[in-house]
């Protein structure tokens, strides 16, 4: 196993190292959608992209109908309304899980399992994104590596992730945990799309596989497996490779990381 790879592998379970409290993010309509519309996307990477290419996830075209995209990734202010329902299951707490805090309602909700984050987008009336649909929000047409293009100058004015300040390493940008979305403009995708990489880890509803070689249209994954499909990367992410969008994270779906949380698509 390579550095990069124990470093990916590494930012889905990192100890926490709690900071400041972090403060109240912007106000907005959090269940916002955007519309990514229909026509071909590159999905995959190859060695000549510049960046940690993870094994099996092979270059290749895929085409996708019109779909929508949550803006933000679920708050726990969006969850605990599906709690209140009785719709949701309450999610785990402790530690660097981040439900019951007081400052945490804007913030993406974590510790979530697989069913968990179905629960939500299903009582919003919504789904969960398969991988390709994830890909292509935060990716675009044009084959970009981060978000915002090509530059991988990845840095807090871009993402919630694991800076460098004053010589120290500062986890979620210095909050040492996770910060309220929408917080990184700069970084939006293509389509409008927040924190798609940094701030949590995404389930998407396909299960863990090599990507294929040869072109596609809408797919959906492998019938089953063992293991589904995280992506976008995490507040205690620090290296380049790791807030890549050609990243993509295998994860037993009754999980409850830390730096795990969801975003609900619909067609």
């Amino acid at each position: 196993m390579t550095k990069s790879q124990k470093a990916i592998i590494a930012a889905a379970g990192l100890f926490a190292i709690l900071g400041a409290v972090p403060t109240k993010g912007f106000s907005a309509n959090h269940k916002e959608m955007v519309t990514v519309p229909a026509g071909e996307f590159r999905m995959g990477c190859k060695d000549s992209d510049g960046v940690f290419c993870v094994p099996g996830a092979n270059a290749h075209t895929v085409y996708l109908k019109e779909y929508k995209i949550d803006k933000y990734m679920v708050t726990f202010d969006r969850y605990q309304e599906c709690i209140d329902a009785g719709y949701c299951s309450e999610p785990y707490y402790g530690a660097a899980c981040n439900y019951q805090m007081s400052w945490a309602g804007d913030h993406p909700v974590n510790c979530i399992t697989y069913e968990q984050a179905e629960q939500v987008c299903s009582y919003e009336g919504k789904r969960l994104p398969t991988e390709a649909e994830w890909a292509k929000a935060a990716r675009g047409t044009d084959g970009r590596i981060y978000p915002w293009g090509n530059s991988p100058k990845s840095s807090c004015d871009l993402a919630v992730m694991n800076q460098k300040r004053g010589g120290k390493m500062g986890p979620g940008c210095g909050a040492g945990t996770t910060q309220p979305v929408g917080s990184k403009p700069k970084g939006v995708s293509p389509y409008g799309a927040m924190d798609m990489v940094g701030n949590l880890w995404e389930w998407t509803s396909d299960w863990y596989d090599d990507l294929p070689t040869s072109a596609q249209k809408n797919p959906k994954g492998p019938r089953w497996g063992d293991y589904k499909v995280l992506r976008g990367s995490s507040w205690t992410s620090r290296y380049q490779d790791e807030l890549a969008l050609t990243v993509r994270f295998p994860y037993a779906p009754k999980g409850q990381g830390y730096v795990i949380g969801a975003r609900c698509a619909a067609d």
